[in-house]
This record gives structure tokens, sequence and C-alpha cells, in this order.
């Protein structure tokens, strides 16, 4: 006579074990061999079992950043750019890769970002590979009650990550503009920008109680370029014009004024100068090649908040 357990109950037990694990050893501060002989099993598999609590998500280990450096490197960029919080990723190797860059930024980002997740609240996004990856990066049980509207319409690679990301299902929460980022022409930007189902999502944006932003820089390896939205030809004129960094797809200079490109009569959503007076705008940048990009949006006082890797938090605090 077969003994297996009614179906589901093999997953809850197996959950069980690993919430017992885990708090044994986070919470009692067991060693795993105690843990081990106390459940009669190996260590090794107790090694196992501690291992898959944290990939699961029955263990989320959240770091407190702002101490890096002791507190002064936060202190000295707060001061300087008048930013209320600054939290910095720490250096593991200069020669990582963009992508990990932004790995760890918007893991840290997520981090930052859940003390805004309540039911009711609405959080303001932008886009961006650092964007999308700290989106990515919350869990769906913090997404409950939460409404994310976009800060202006879409673009195709990061909608579509959106909508087939089945590890949070954040789609589900989020509000999309119906427009792309850039019409084809101002004329249709500005019919678009009219539409009720359009500034129904930018006025929900506007009053959001904290809003996510990503950096551009003005260099080949720029998300603005690599989508498609502009080519090497228009990269290269902006940069002659004194363009170093884009958010949202307007584009400004080392002093953060922003610049006429032309392009920015195209965009549907809100203008970046209303950063300035919106509440805890996040900005999630890091590497060294968009330094100077990040110092921009700094001096134009786009974000109040920075999330970024040390090197550029160092070479912020001193340049």
């Amino acid at each position: 006579m077969s003994h297996a357990l009614p179906y589901g109950r093999d997953d809850e037990f197996d959950r069980e074990r690993l919430v017992r694990v885990a708090w044994y050893y986070y919470r009692d501060d067991m060693t795993q061999a105690q843990i081990a002989q106390k459940m009669g099993v190996s260590r090794p598999t107790v090694a196992r079992l501690l291992d898959r609590a944290r990939t699961s998500g029955v263990v989320t280990i959240d770091i407190q950043t702002n101490g890096l450096g002791g507190m002064e490197l936060p202190r000295i960029l707060r001061e300087k750019y008048g930013l209320r919080d600054v939290a910095v990723v720490p250096q593991i190797d200069e020669s990582v890769s963009g992508e990990t860059t932004n790995a760890r930024v918007a893991l840290e980002g997520a981090q930052y970002l859940r003390r805004y997740l309540s039911p009711g609240a609405v959080i303001g996004v932008g886009w961006g590979d650092t964007v999308l990856r700290t989106l990515l990066s919350l869990r769906r049980a913090e997404l409950a009650g939460v409404t994310f509207a976009t800060l202006t319409g879409g673009i195709d690679a990061y909608t579509t990550a959106i909508r087939g990301a089945a590890n949070n299902g954040i789609a589900e929460f989020i509000r999309f503009i119906p427009a792309p980022l850039l019409a084809s022409s101002p004329e249709i930007a500005e019919a678009l920008g009219q539409e009720r189902l359009v500034t129904e999502v930018i006025d929900l944006a506007r009053g959001a109680s904290a809003t996510l932003i990503g950096i551009g820089g003005a260099v080949a390896q720029a998300t603005i370029l690599q989508n498609g939205l502009v080519s090497e030809g228009q990269l290269e004129q902006y940069r002659r014009q004194g363009a170093i960094g884009d958010i949202l797809a307007q584009w400004y200079d080392a002093d953060g004024e922003v610049l006429d490109m032309g392009i920015e009569r195209s965009r549907v959503g809100i203008r970046i100068e209303e950063l300035r007076e919106m509440p805890n705008v996040i900005a999630v940048a890091g590497g060294m090649d968009k330094l100077a990009a990040i110092r921009g949006a700094l001096n134009g006082r786009f974000a109040s908040v920075l999330i970024t890797t040390e090197d550029v938090a160092r070479a912020l605090a001193v340049e």
C-alpha cells in the first residue's frame, strides 16, 4: 500500500524543512553540525537545505550598505549633491562586465525600494537595464496591492522582458503608458499625450510615493543606442553639443542643464525637469563608464537618492 502524501503535501513538507533549518541556523545560531544532529540528517544535507532556502526565497539577506567605508562616503555625497540618501555597492573587481555591475546595483535597488512597497502604494518607473533588473529582483509577495506606473511610453525590449517574466509576475502590477517612448513625429507624440489612457498613467506616475529611474551615458554601450532609439550618428552629434547623459530619453550636459536636441519633441511621458519636484526619486546606476552621466544627473538634481558602485561613489566624492 502506498503511503504517499496527498497532492500538495510533499511541497508543504519540503518548505517546512527549509524554514526549520533556516530558523535553527539564522535565528538560533546553531552550527550546521548541531542542526544535522537535531534533525537526524547529514551535515552536507543541512548545507544543501540552507542553499535551497536562500535560492527559493525562504531566506532573504538584506545588507545595509550605507556603512561602506564608514559613514563618510555617503555623507560626503549627500552634502555635496544635496541628496537625501546614498547606498554604495562594494567593489569586487574593476574588470566586471556592465551586466554584472547592473545586476549588483539592481539587487541593492530592490532592497532599497522595498521600504516603499505597501498596499496602496504607487511607484513610478523609468526604463533601462538596471531598472528592469531591479523590478525583477522584487519578490511577488512584496508586490501585493502595489501599483507601478511607467513615466514614459514603452521600449519594446523592456516591456517584452517584463511581460515574459514568470519569476515574480510583475507585469500584473504595472500600468503601462499605451504608447512608445518615442513617437514617429512630434505631432503624433502631442496627440498621444492628450489621450485619456495616456494621461491617466502619467498623472498616476506624477503622484508616486517613490520613483525608480536609470541613468544612461553618451557612450557606445548606451541603452538608448542599443535599443535603436538613436543612431550612432545622432549620439555623436549629441556629444558634440555637450550631452553627457540621458534620463527618459532627455539629454543633459555636465551641469545638469537639459538640452534641446529635437528628440524630446517626439517623447511621450513626463519631462525630467518634473523629477526635481517629485519625492523619493531613486537613481540606480553604476560603473565608471557612466561617471560623467551620473555626476551630471546629480548636478541637475534629477534624483534625491543614489544607488551606485563604490568606484563611482569615490570618484564623485573627490571630483
